[in-house]
């Protein structure tokens, strides 16, 4: 009886977790389960336990770095072994470490029940004695192990090898769709022989003789042969050649309703043709009727059963045949007749968004925060400037802005040392904080931070690795700022809403939402040429064709939406209206290529004088940020009459330096000898400081490399330098300096019982503007003058010293 599984586990839907855990904990639970997180699973009676593994991730939020790894964490991966029994419908009970709640479900007991509804046989009994051999155990490890993510640590100094503070597990571009429930082989073991038997004829195999067993060995050797597929399917006519590729550019699963919408907007023929052209795809072995899994409705809990009917195609065949995206070229050239009408070609340099993100880094860097009502306050006008309308309050509220916007304040401040848009200052603040680059400070005072090393991280050898790493970062981890940001279009993003007029959408439903929206993008121009202008507008009607609910994915499978689109007079935007499309999707995907992508360096942009996009083109950089191109690239050499250019030296508390991966040289130089101190006329800036010298010194390097370099420089200057004149004299007097030890005579000591009675004399004498050199908390060198006024101001307090003179102490 101990192996019957009682009626609460077997009555468990996705929809019960959903309403113990809440949404955001069950679709990141359900996200834990797909990678394979859970392991180690055992049921006894009604209460099934696991073990979850989950990698670093990197919050939206500012964090605070532990130096060692936490209890339950091994390197970069987090241990959290969990327990959940289900008493009752509305009665559960859990327990993971990192909840003290025990009747709420977590991620990692959402996780844990998301794979006792996926596999259910996996859930062994601890009374039974399984053995498995060692290969088993090796082949398991090796396949349910998530991707480890390395930790940073903020003491690295500039001259260590750079840390990596953000994850460094690959994330493919890909589109998060519907998946088979079963694979390739499982589904032609579903099939007729007559069926296969049809197929094994299309790849030209004799069918005679064979078993069924047979039969789907030989069909997938074939299909595993690039060449025999592509065969197939130059057979093929236009419609089915058509529909068969905008089914793998839509990521190889629909639902049928999607299917059918797919076929009439392409126009690819009359209604009654669509079952034909189907079943002639089917009959060659290039797409199979199946039973889908959609991640979305499991993470709203919509489906019972977890699955939709619908089409896939293989892998293989999707492999084979390396699909593209049809574009329109666009000549850039003679786009303008007249000289006016000439385009405005806009490109970025390789690696230019690391060298404005250790600017803003740099300009950030020991930054005052504002105050949380401060914040809100300064969020407030992003929201729009003009008047939307009347807005019915029944039941319906705006979406408020994104937690993670930075003030109005901060970017004004930043703006002021950093000449740039403010939608690429939030664009850049999020990203060093999300990367945890930029972060509030440890010891609890309300300032930002930037890792010493953030220079290195950024322009350094490992830049290549670290812009990928930060890209899927970015790709995976981001907020719903992107759809809020529609609101500067003359739209508004409207939701349902409680009785308080609170919104019922959750953020972090919006946040997966505009992360799949995005992906999903991405995966599109992944398949796109490069180093080819493109039409836009004939990019986004495929994109309208392809896929009209990009953007609102989730909300097709409400019979009422969580959220939508609205015009200024109240009217919602249908995305499946090619009109409502283009003034809200469309309009996203404008911002996407002119903004976040444009930034990264994937596409150069041509827009007209007022602004308007015309076409775009990939660049090299898309190759190495969407296909896995990351390998380090060795460091571009420069003359040192372009360094000079890039040299700028005021006095020996303001040297400038041009922010680019060509002065990483002089940078590197400034990083190990002088002192960062932010930036200056959107330059990083340095002051040749004792302390930061003789730093560089106790680590041994030499301060003549600094000279050479200097002087090389200067060498290439076209007027004498004076200050570097001056620079160069003070840098040989404190290395003459180096290592001496003075010895002063005569001074004041004014030691106390304990730093308290010290804070309590600066607060009520003159104590603060006669130190001469603090030796230690509670002993100070004072001079003369002060050491008279302290002991006066003391006596009349009723509270005389005790005074040591001068021939008690003095030298033998």
């Amino acid at each position: 009886m101990e192996n019957v599984v009682p009626g609460t586990l077997q009555r468990l839907r996705a929809a019960d977790i959903i309403r113990m855990a809440g949404l955001t904990a069950a679709s990141l639970g359900q996200e834990y389960c797909r990678l394979g997180a859970v392991h180690d699973t055992q049921r006894q009676g009604g209460r099934i336990s696991g073990i979850v593994d989950v990698a670093h991730t990197i919050s939206t939020q500012v964090t605070h770095l532990a130096d060692d790894p936490e209890p339950g964490e091994e390197g970069g991966l987090r241990r959290y072994p969990v327990e959940v029994e289900i008493q009752s419908a509305t009665t559960w009970q859990c327990s993971c470490p990192c909840s003290s709640t025990t009747s709420i479900p977590c991620a990692h007991a959402a996780a844990l029940l998301y794979q006792w509804l996926a596999r259910p046989a996996t859930f062994v009994n601890p009374m039974e004695t399984v053995k498995v051999a060692p290969a088993e155990i090796a082949r398991s490890t090796t396949s349910s192990a998530p991707a480890t993510h390395e930790p940073m640590r903020k003491e690295a100094t500039p001259a260590s090898k750079p840390t990596r503070p953000f994850s460094a597990a690959r994330a493919t571009v890909n589109i998060r769709g519907p998946l088979p429930l079963t694979g390739i082989d499982d589904i032609l073991t579903q099939m007729g022989l007559s069926d296969l038997r049809a197929i094994a004829r299309e790849y030209e195999l004799v069918p005679n003789g064979m078993n069924k067993q047979q039969l789907i060995d030989a069909i997938l050797e074939k299909l595993k042969q690039p060449e025999a597929v592509r065969h197939v399917a130059a057979t093929l006519e236009k419609p089915q050649r058509q529909l068969l590729a905008a089914l793998t550019l839509a990521g190889g699963a629909l639902t049928d309703d999607d299917l059918r919408g797919l076929f009439e907007r392409f126009s690819l023929g009359q209604p009654a043709q669509f079952q034909n052209v189907l079943t002639a795809l089917q009959h060659k072995g290039l797409l199979f009727r199946t039973s889908l899994n959609s991640s979305a409705q499991q993470r709203i809990g919509l489906s019972g059963a977890l699955l939709d009917v619908g089409w896939y195609v293989p892998g293989e065949v999707r492999t084979a045949l390396r699909v593209t995206v049809p574009v329109a070229s666009y000549d850039v050239q003679q786009s303008g007749v007249a000289e006016a009408d000439a385009p405005i070609i806009l490109q970025r340099e390789p690696y230019q968004l690391l060298t404005d993100l250790l600017l803003v880094a740099r300009a950030l860097d020991s930054y005052r925060l504002v105050y949380d009502d401060e914040w809100r306050e300064h969020n407030a006008p992003f929201q729009s400037t003009r008047t939307l309308g009347s807005l019915p309050s029944e039941g319906l509220t705006q979406i408020p802005p994104p937690a993670d916007m930075p003030t109005n304040s901060l970017l004004t401040a930043l703006q002021a040392a950093v000449p740039r848009s403010a939608a690429f200052l939030r664009f850049a603040v999020r990203l060093l904080h999300q990367a945890d680059i930029l972060h509030k400070d440890d010891g609890g005072t309300p300032y930002l931070r930037a890792l010493p090393n953030v220079a290195q991280l950024l322009l350094g050898p490992a830049r290549a690795e670290i812009a990928h790493d930060l890209f899927e970062l970015w790709l995976t981890q981001s907020s719903y700022e992107d759809l809020f940001a529609l609101q500067e279009e003359s739209v508004r993003l409207r939701c349902r809403a409680t009785a308080h007029n609170h919104p019922l959408i959750r953020p972090g439903e919006l946040d997966a939402e505009n992360s799949e929206a995005r992906q999903a993008l991405l995966a599109l121009l992944a398949q796109a040429p490069s180093k080819q202008w493109m039409s836009f507008s004939s990019f986004a009607r495929f994109v309208y064709r392809l896929n009209p609910l990009f953007l609102q994915k989730r909300q097709k499978l409400f019979t009422s939406p969580h959220w939508w689109v609205e015009s200024e007079d109240g009217r919602v935007l249908r995305p499946n209206v090619l009109g409502d499309w283009q003034r809200a999707e469309m309009r996203y995907l404008t911002r996407l290529l002119t903004g976040p992508l444009h930034w990264w360096g994937i596409c150069d942009i041509a827009c007209t004088p007022d602004g308007r996009l015309l076409a775009f083109s990939l660049t090299p950089t898309a190759d190495k940020l969407l296909h896995e191109g990351k390998a380090s690239e060795p460091l571009a050499t420069q003359d040192a009459h372009n360094l000079a250019e890039m040299l700028d030296i005021v006095d020996e508390d303001k040297i400038l330096i041009t922010s680019s991966v060509q002065s990483w040289s002089l940078i590197e130089l400034m990083e190990t000898f002088t002192e960062a101190a932010g930036v200056y006329e959107g330059r990083l800036r340095y002051r040749l400081t004792p302390k930061a010298l003789s730093a560089a010194m106790s680590r041994g390097q030499h301060p003549e490399h600094l000279l050479e370099a200097l002087r090389h420089v200067a060498s290439h200057r076209s007027h004498q330098d004076d200050p570097l004149a001056r620079l160069e004299a003070q840098l040989g007097r404190w290395t003459a300096n180096y290592g001496r030890v003075r010895i002063y005579t005569g001074v004041t000591l004014l030691e106390t019982a304990d730093p308290t009675v010290m804070r309590e004399l600066a607060a009520t004498t003159a104590l603060n503007n006669n130190i001469v050199q603090s030796i230690q908390p509670s002993l100070l060198i004072l001079n003369k003058p002060g050491a008279k006024q302290i002991t006066d101001e003391l006596k009349r307090h009723g509270q005389p010293p005790l005074i040591h003179d001068r021939d008690s102490y003095a030298a033998e």
